[in-house]
């Protein structure tokens, strides 16, 4: 079975060695501090565990207070915090509450309490982790075109209006090339609509070979994508785009057994911190066209 972890926080040696033993069992591999403040500098790293058992007697900083200050940071996975107290009392456990603490239970903590606990947890997380998928793809879909998996119109345009920002505060240039596909309606005609979509998501693939993994691919029409490169000039962009031409040009598309050639023309244009909807006129204008754009 797999051994999850589960950080405890206590300063009572024996108590932490019978938690730790138990834990054992339920197959959790705990992390024991001795200290809350160690225990809350844990929490904070990115490969925390994601449950924690705390004391509330500890004297350098108490359970109650590693929860205020975890649910006052904001944090994308969630935590389940679960505080143990030896004195509870109704007020203990509304401020537990409000502190964004999950689980109150009593010390000496009965095992078969902190088993359930520890499930219902198990049980929140996966929900949670559920839902924080569902989301991801949701997102996704919403900025991704289904057929290429390159960012959709309004998403590429976003990114390239967020690039432009940090380019007016750095004075860092960034490029964009668009890129058209040639007579790519006769394309369409000739063969079926699978064929041609079929060419435009290996085409997609074949781009983003060509691309530093921090530069955006992005469909702006049906035959048309738009590429942002940050940090680039006019003349590495123009490099850039010749070699991407010739990837598309020199060697043809197998799809359905048929070996079919693309050719695209490509145009550049530059930003210094200028209108990105200036930027992009220039572009589709071809103002910096790469006149070799057909072999």
């Amino acid at each position: 079975m797999h051994e999850h972890r589960i950080l405890l926080a206590e300063e009572d040696l024996e108590h932490s060695r019978q938690l730790q033993e138990y834990l054992h069992l339920l197959h959790y591999s705990a992390e024991v501090h001795h200290s809350g403040l160690t225990a809350l500098q844990r929490l904070q790293e990115p490969d925390t565990p994601e449950m924690a058992l705390l004391s509330a007697s500890m004297t350098q900083m108490t359970g109650l207070e590693i929860g205020l200050e975890i649910r006052r940071r904001s944090r994308r996975r969630q935590l389940w915090l679960m505080l143990m107290s030896g004195s509870p009392n109704p007020d203990e456990v509304i401020m537990a509450t409000n502190a964004g603490i999950d689980e109150f239970l009593a010390k000496p903590v009965d095992f078969q309490d902190l088993r359930m606990r520890i499930r219902t947890g198990e049980r929140v997380q996966n929900l949670y982790a559920e839902l924080s998928d569902s989301a991801m793809a949701m997102e996704f879909h919403c900025t991704h075109d289904p057929l290429t998996g390159a960012w959709r119109r309004e998403a590429i345009l976003d990114l390239i209006f967020k690039e432009t920002d940090r380019v007016q505060r750095q004075q860092t240039p960034v490029s964009i090339v668009l890129l058209d596909v040639d007579d790519f309606t006769n394309l369409n005609m000739k063969y079926n609509s699978n064929v041609a979509d079929r060419l435009l998501k290996l085409l997609a693939n074949r781009l983003r070979r060509q691309l530093r993994s921090y530069d955006a691919l992005g469909r702006y029409a049906d035959d048309e994508f738009a590429i942002m490169l940050p940090g680039c000039t006019a003349s590495e962009a123009a490099a850039k785009a010749e070699k991407i031409r010739l990837a598309v040009a020199n060697r043809p598309f197998i799809v359905e057994g048929n070996e079919i050639s693309m050719t695209a023309c490509l145009s550049v244009a530059v930003s210094l911190g200028r209108s990105p909807l200036i930027v992009l006129r220039e572009a589709e204008t071809g103002a910096f066209a790469c006149q070799a754009a057909r072999p």
